[in-house]
């Protein structure tokens, strides 16, 4: 009996000591998993916040470069003169790309972040400088080119004025010849007597009579007077073909009827120029025509018709 009782006891304590045995590894297996399960909950806390961390860089990366592109976009070609400062930030921006895409260091990637944004910023100022160096450039050259135009243009009108002055100075220094008179005329008694006549078979002279005016433009002196008397057929009446009997006006070389060299004294004076019909000369009716030249100018005409 004692011993099934010690027996008994024994069976009691195995149990007890089992029982305290399991208990234990409950309570360690317990332990480890609760480690684990807030070590599991530490690590996604931490993915999370590396994610959040990386996104905020990649949005502020994005922002300075939108930033950056819209300014570059505003100022056109002028970002070709700062090409090469350009060509820096764009490289920074791609270095800094490459750190958050490899998830690096946070206050790395902080730090190149505000030395792109001040890069950004610097960029933007001396575009605004360009801009504004240009801009006054600009206008100044504008003003110089109306200037150049007003200057052109008041030139262009000056040389028009003294185109006008010189035409009218040169109008004005023109002798005239007034009251251009051609008269058939019928010699008699042995050239002591002489009527005038439109009958072109009683017709021995031509007489040409006008008044050359009066110009202080003129200088004083000897003038050559040239008249040219053309018959109703239109040819020249003229003593010969060659250039003895010819004179040059305005280029050109003219036969002449009559010359005659007056004393020019800047005063009227009235003129007269005759043409005797040689022996086998004939008047015949028609129109007659007396031009009066210089060699400088024409002077004026007169006509006559004769029966």
């Amino acid at each position: 009996m004692e011993d099934r009782i010690n027996k008994l006891e024994r069976e009691v304590k195995k149990y007890k000591m089992l029982s305290i045995a399991a208990i234990i590894v409950a309570l360690v297996l317990l332990f480890i998993t609760v480690y684990f399960i807030n070590r599991s909950k530490e690590q996604v806390t931490q993915v999370a916040v590396f994610e959040e961390k990386n996104t905020e860089l990649q949005d502020e990366l994005d922002s300075i470069l939108y930033k950056y592109e819209a300014m570059k976009s505003k100022y056109g070609d002028l970002n070709a003169q700062l090409s090469k400062k350009d060509s820096v930030i764009l490289a920074n921006a791609q270095e800094i790309q490459k750190l958050i895409t490899s998830q690096a260091d946070y206050r790395r990637i902080k730090k190149k972040l505000e030395l792109l944004q001040d890069q950004g910023k610097e960029y933007v100022q001396l575009l605004d400088s360009l801009y504004k160096e240009n801009k006054k450039l600009t206008e100044e050259n504008t003003e110089i080119k109306q200037k150049v135009s007003r200057l052109s243009k008041e030139k262009e009108d000056l040389t028009q004025e003294k185109e006008v002055l010189v035409e009218k100075v040169n109008t004005a220094a023109k002798l005239k010849a007034y009251n251009v008179s051609l008269k058939g005329m019928n010699v008699k008694n042995g050239g002591k007597k002489e009527d005038e006549t439109d009958k072109a078979k009683k017709v021995k002279k031509l007489k040409v009579v006008f008044t050359l005016s009066e110009n202080e433009l003129v200088p004083a002196g000897e003038l050559n007077l040239y008249c040219r008397i053309s018959l109703p057929d239109g040819r020249i009446l003229a003593l010969g073909k060659g250039e003895g009997y010819s004179f040059t006006n305005d280029g050109k070389l003219l036969q002449y009827t009559i010359k005659t060299v007056v004393n020019y004294e800047k005063t009227a004076k009235q003129i007269t120029m005759e043409w005797i019909l040689r022996g086998e000369d004939k008047a015949v009716a028609g129109e007659y025509t007396a031009q009066i030249f210089t060699e400088t100018d024409y002077l004026g005409e007169g006509k006559m018709i004769l029966q």
